[in-house]
């Protein structure tokens, strides 16, 4: 029974942790932090939130969430029109304010951005946001979940096994990061590239998506 529970674990945290999302973001997330440890944050945040998604799951706490979200969707119908566009407006001002920002030179944000400008906070912030998109998709993860409601394990036996799970979850993350201390100098010449890429597409790019967000919601606003 033992070697079953080990074995189960280690198969389906195995190909779980194989996250295109994470592995993806992390990789460029690492060469835009201040220090290079920071990217912890993002690794501890991907864990912990895998891991409460699974105790909420396995303890059917999920229920509970959506039944409130639903109560909140209910009480906020009456209003939702205003609210999309109160959010079209904001957005509007936002695409406006960023625009104004940027008239100065291409080469002086170039010298800011380089440097490094993800902090702690939006690491943790991403580091959430990656696991909460995968969990949509997380089907290793789903069946090791199944596979546990089926046995009559202590709960404190479960979740010390999701801990472990999410354990071998982040290696993949852990490895990356130890790759590129051990492979710095190359990572940051490619890391260097791709902010500059960044920059160039970013006064573009973002103008378009504020604005895009903001008339599809005034459209859901008055329509």
């Amino acid at each position: 029974m033992m070697w079953e529970i080990i074995g189960m674990t280690i198969m389906t945290s195995g190909f779980d942790s194989l996250n295109p999302m994470a592995i993806g973001q992390q990789f460029v997330l690492q060469g835009l932090v201040k220090k290079p440890r920071d990217i912890w944050y993002f690794i501890l945040a991907t864990g912990v939130m895998n891991f409460l998604g699974g105790v909420v799951f396995y303890f059917s706490f999920a229920t509970i969430f959506i039944q409130s979200w639903t109560k909140i969707i209910v009480w906020l119908h009456p209003y939702l029109s205003t609210l999309q566009i109160i959010g079209a407006i904001l957005l509007f001002i936002l695409m406006g304010v960023y625009l104004w920002k940027q008239r100065g030179p291409v080469e002086t944000q170039k010298k800011i951005t380089i440097k490094g400008n993800m902090t702690p906070t939006a690491l943790v912030l991403l580091g959430l946001g990656a696991t909460l998109s995968e969990l949509a998709t997380a089907f290793p993860y789903f069946a090791f979940i199944g596979w546990l409601m089926n046995q009559s394990f202590h709960s404190i036996l479960v979740l010390c096994l999701m801990i472990v799970y999410n354990i071998i979850y982040m290696l993949p993350l852990m490895g990356l990061y130890a790759v590129y201390c051990f492979r710095r100098e190359q990572f940051d010449r490619f890391y260097r590239w791709i902010q500059m890429q960044m920059i160039r597409w970013q006064r573009r790019l973002i103008p378009l998506i504020l604005g895009g967000i903001g008339i599809y919601l005034l459209i859901l606003g008055l329509f």
